[in-house]
């Protein structure tokens, strides 16, 4: 009773004081570099209310020409934001309450994971060493980044449940894993990417390996609505061109930069000393990371102690320490050598992300193994210690709500200018350069989000304003035509030989269909496996 007691005390703790800027009845917002966030869930709930589901468009980005930035950018996030805004919540409430949940989540989770291998205090602290990075405030509040904070919170509880997974065989946890880790595929671009080799090594060092690999497997197929389109069909956006401007050489990190660097708002700058925004891990947490590794190494190599999860343990601090070595730049010829890939990762410490479960892990390990008296004590009051101290960063440079609104959410600005600040998925039937100079000259166009009727009088040559990509369907007389002829925006243009009736709609490309389609019938066979008995018996024994 004692330790439901406890843990319930630190998760109100960690939600208020970690929290205390996300109040939903506040009437302050914090401003954050990713501005777009507030429209692109209003976005994906009006598509939602329009049953466009999964939703693959902003309909009104890019003075409503429809702009296919969930078609390409990891859904998972806008799927718990705009669930919230649908029940009833603001826009920007919405936000703020996906972000406590990313928080508080991530404390239960990590606990979970933690526990699997550690006693309760132990985990306990691991938790809160977890949620209390400095990296995770500078996601929320300086970068404003949901996808990178929900992989942060979802990371232990995929690895939780491939644990769990790999030890029983239970229907129910084998469903669970699988929806689990169609979540965090779905999460962010380049983490996902990032954690699915991760996934499998872990499931490598586990039993049951068959059963692990069938759940990524599945957990890959269900998130196929997604992730079939972003890989077949970016190709037709200015995704990777956009990408490989930012240069990775420009943003490798001195490590002292991970035990202390100014805090701060800005961006990520070349060199050391220029970065407007802070990369500290956190000192308790590098402090006790570093113990639990000295620690670890002297039981093994000098006290030539076993323990049964050896292998376990050494995949958390080599995930720690690889992770923070790839952000350096001591990293960089490694980066040069994978360049065609990390080129699109962008910023090399995107890996403290990665790198915190491995380094609270390894903390966890030193509390849990190390013996003195009242330890347990020792670990509370160095856990609110480390919460209190941190706290003070969960907060934001705060206007007020009305102006947030007035800017962030207006129709100006989501017609306007959001879309520029995203313009890497930009159908490439535009030039990039033209439409990048349009932003203050092209007049919005008030047509309908999906479907657009256009009746032509005489003959002539049009525009029909959509930026086009392969699920728009054009229909001239019922008859569908295929444009070949573009202008600098991407607009189709037709040449009309007699009066004529022009449809436009959004039908999704057969990709996109298949993708659907693949969700679909994984999500089924899924249900079968979990509520028909004789058919999990049959999947376990070819497994055996």
């Amino acid at each position: 009773m004692i330790k439901k007691i406890f843990f319930f005390l630190f998760l109100i703790l960690v939600a208020v004081f970690l929290g205390h800027d996300l109040n939903p009845v506040d009437q302050q917002m914090f401003t954050f570099h990713d501005v777009t966030q507030p429209a692109r869930i209003q976005e994906f709930t009006l598509n939602l209310k329009n049953l466009k589901i999964p939703p693959r468009i902003a309909p009104d980005f890019s003075f409503r020409f429809g702009y296919p930035v969930f078609n390409f950018y990891a859904p998972f996030t806008y799927w718990v934001s705009s669930s919230l805004n649908i029940l009833g919540l603001d826009v920007i409430n919405s936000l703020k309450i996906s972000f406590i949940l990313a928080i508080t989540l991530a404390f239960i989770f990590s606990f979970l994971l933690l526990q699997e291998f550690f006693s309760f205090f132990p985990s306990l602290g691991g938790a809160i060493l977890y949620v209390t990075s400095l990296y995770v405030a500078v996601d929320i509040f300086v970068r404003g980044n949901l996808g990178e904070t929900w992989f942060i919170t979802l990371f232990p509880l995929a690895l939780y449940f491939l644990y769990k997974n790999a030890f029983l065989n239970n229907r129910l946890i084998f469903f669970a894993t699988v929806i689990v880790l169609s979540f965090i595929f779905t999460t962010h671009n380049i983490l996902s990417l990032i954690f699915l080799p991760l996934a499998i090594v872990f499931s490598l060092l586990n039993k049951n390996l068959k059963l692990n690999l069938l759940a990524i497997f599945l957990g890959l197929l269900l998130a196929s609505y997604f992730l079939l389109p972003a890989v077949l069909e970016e190709g037709k956006t200015y995704a990777s061109e956009v990408a490989t401007q930012t240069h990775y050489q420009d943003h490798f990190l001195c490590a002292w930069q991970l035990w202390q660097s100014p805090w701060g708002y800005g961006g990520s700058a070349p060199g050391c000393q220029n970065d407007g925004l802070s990369f500290k891990v956190g000192k308790a947490q590098l402090i006790l990371g570093f113990f639990g590794l000295l620690y670890f190494f002297f039981n093994f190599f000098v006290l030539k102690k076993t323990d049964k999860n050896k292998k376990i343990l050494i995949f958390f601090f080599l995930v720690g320490l690889i992770s923070l070595f790839l952000t350096t730049y001591q990293a960089k010829f490694i980066w040069d050598l994978l360049s065609p890939l990390f080129s699109l990762f962008q910023f090399p410490w995107r890996f403290i992300g990665v790198a915190l479960i491995g380094i609270v892990f390894t903390a966890a390990y030193f509390f849990d193994r190390i013996r003195f008296p009242l330890k347990e004590v020792a670990i509370v009051i160095i856990s609110l210690a480390v919460l209190f101290s941190q706290a003070k960063y969960f907060s934001g440079h705060d206007i007020s709500k009305k102006l947030f609104t007035q800017t962030y959410l207006s129709n100006d600005y989501i017609e306007t200018k959001a879309a520029y600040e995203i313009p890497e998925y930009l159908p490439k039937t535009a030039n990039y350069l033209s439409w990048r100079k349009s932003q203050l000259l092209l007049p919005v166009r008030t047509t309908d989000a999906w479907t657009r009727t256009i009746d032509v009088k005489k003959p002539g040559i049009i525009k029909i304003d959509i930026h086009y990509f392969p699920f728009w369907s054009i229909f001239i007389n019922g008859q569908k035509v295929y444009p070949t002829i573009f202008d600098p925006l991407g607009r189709p243009i037709l040449t009309i030989n007699k009066p004529s009736n022009i449809v436009v709609k959004y039908i999704e490309t057969p990709i996109e269909k298949t993708g659907n389609f693949i969700s679909l019938i994984t999500l089924v066979l899924l249900f079968l496996l979990t509520l028909y008995k004789p058919l999990w018996k049959k999947l376990i024994r070819t497994k055996n």
